[in-house]
């Protein structure tokens, strides 16, 4: 399908691709192809958890940001990604960059989600939920259920 960004003076856009495809892809080559596949299947995972079990209050909706901050399960550490299959993305790709994996991976779940069949609504804005004062640095994607 495609996905749907909401701009900061309210405009949308679609996106069939992945802007800056060339910068994206010369980052994304450094990872081998099984840690790439690896990646793009555990976003696809939390992504198809999302739409089989939307939350009773906020429905189907992640932000980069939350997941990118989880707490690291083998270390108990939040937002750690040793041992994850996230590693190689600040490791290998973004040279230990903590800012530049962060954006890296926002630009991943960007990439898959618009590959997805689903139509996705992204939206960055600051505060991300000004009605309850929650202020994200990552981009918010909904599913559109209309």
């Amino acid at each position: 399908m495609a996905l749907r960004e909401i701009g900061e003076d309210g405009s949308t856009h679609d996106v069939f691709h992945l802007p800056h495809r060339r910068e994206f892809d010369a980052t994304w080559s450094l990872i081998p192809p099984a840690q790439r596949a690896a990646i793009e299947a555990e976003i696809n995972r939390r992504l198809d958890e999302l739409i089989n079990s939307p939350d009773p209050n906020w429905g189907s909706i992640t932000n980069t940001s939350i997941e990118g901050g989880k707490t690291n399960p083998a270390t108990g550490v939040r937002g750690d990604w040793t041992g994850t299959v996230f590693q190689s993305i600040y490791e290998t790709a973004c040279g230990m960059d903590e800012d530049r994996a962060g954006m890296f991976y926002g630009n991943v779940w960007r990439k898959v989600i618009i590959e997805r069949p689903e139509l996705w609504i992204g939206i960055r804005s600051d505060p991300t939920f000004p009605q309850r004062g929650i202020l994200l640095g990552g981009k918010t994607y909904f599913l559109d259920t209309t």
